[in-house]
């Protein structure tokens, strides 16, 4: 009866929320196989008591903690009333034990099988039924069994619910990392070039008010060349955030470097990637190119990606003469970044500069 895990995921629709309620049918089993031994109104009373506590049952799936204790009770006294019209009862009080079993905590749980245990043994002796023994023996151990199933179901809705929490958490962490990020970039992009435009503006003023008219016009000049290179810059920005597949925005910025006069050699080994890796490794890779766009004094630059079994291996090197590493917002993105995914980022300076990621791809990612 694995389909009774639908009571913990009250979200579900259809049959798949109420479909367990099929296994119900076993009670109408003694009528159906003995339909000629039982009085008109033994049928009409069987069935209506197997109404009610259909409804009652959904009713109590339905139900808050705090309500379905008078549920339960009269879904047991439901049980014990229809033992005096038929014996197939006990499948009743085994769904009535799961809902014990699911939404009790664990002192509640206690009072609420001595409750079915007690009112299964006043059926059995009190209720018309042929063979006590094996009434008692099926319906202690259904009940036995749907209780503990009960249990178990609340435990990993539980756990569900827990493991919803931190992926819910973590998209949080990663939102404000990544309004992080773009705050960075929009720092990047727009700081100097706005400070630029800023003094060649007041430049300009200066340089007319002292009746310097070409300068003045030179650096108003410089003002609209500045301008259009921060709005194609802006553009680029946005159009690598909206870009989502690795292989592309590689692609893409390999271009943006040789438009921009550089010699870029570029290796790319991938199979398929947990989205989160790949959504960080973009992110790095991009911030790596800037970093030589903005730095490089040779336009002579590599970039490898390679994927193993359990890491992707991104290495982008710079081959100009390193003396100094000056560590900027840049190159502390990639190292947070690559610490989020518990990887590592290294730089090493000397006659090249060298950018090594590390980035582990574990199974639970690859889910």
């Amino acid at each position: 009866m694995s389909s009774l895990n639908s009571f913990s995921q009250q979200s579900d629709k259809g049959f798949w929320k109420y479909g367990h309620l099929i296994f119900t049918g076993f009670y109408l089993l003694p009528l159906t196989i003995n339909f000629a031994s039982f009085t008109a109104n033994q049928i009409t009373m069987s069935l209506a008591f197997y109404v009610a506590f259909i409804l009652l049952y959904v009713k109590a799936i339905n139900c808050k903690s705090a309500g379905v204790t008078k549920l339960f009770v009269a879904m047991l006294l439901i049980c014990f009333c229809a033992t005096f019209y038929t014996t197939g009862t006990p499948t009743l009080f085994g769904f009535a034990a799961y809902v014990a079993g699911y939404a009790y905590s664990y002192h509640q749980r206690i009072y609420a099988a001595l409750a079915i245990i007690s009112t299964v043994l006043l059926s059995a002796y009190i209720g018309d039924i042929g063979k006590v023994q094996y009434f008692l023996a099926v319906a202690l151990i259904l009940c036995a069994a749907l209780f503990s199933y009960g249990i178990a179901a609340k435990r990993e809705s539980l756990y569900k619910k827990r493991e919803q929490e931190s992926a819910n958490q973590l998209e949080q962490l990663a939102a404000i990392a990544e309004r992080e990020r773009i705050a960075r970039d929009l720092h990047d992009i727009l700081g100097h070039s706005l400070s630029s435009i800023a003094l060649k503006a007041e430049l300009a003023n200066k340089l007319n008010q002292g009746e310097r008219y070409a300068q003045a016009n030179s650096e108003i000049a410089q003002v609209a060349d500045l301008a259009r290179q921060l709005l194609s810059d802006v553009r680029s920005a946005v159009s690598d955030l909206k870009q989502l597949n690795l292989v592309s925005q590689i692609a893409q910025l390999k271009q943006r470097l040789i438009e921009q006069g550089f010699n870029v050699k570029v290796s790319v080994n991938l199979d398929t990637l947990p989205a989160k890796v790949e959504g960080f490794a973009g992110l790095i890779i991009k911030e790596a190119v800037t970093n030589l766009l903005r730095h490089s004094s040779t336009k002579n630059c590599e970039i490898s990606i390679e994927q193993t079994a359990q890491q992707l291996l991104i290495k982008v090197i710079d081959n100009a003469p390193c003396n100094t590493l000056k560590v900027g917002n840049g190159l502390n993105g990639i190292t947070e970044r690559a610490e989020q995914l518990k990887g590592s980022a290294k730089f090493t300076c000397g006659d090249t500069f060298t950018l090594n990621v590390i980035l582990p791809i574990t199974a639970k990612d690859l889910q």
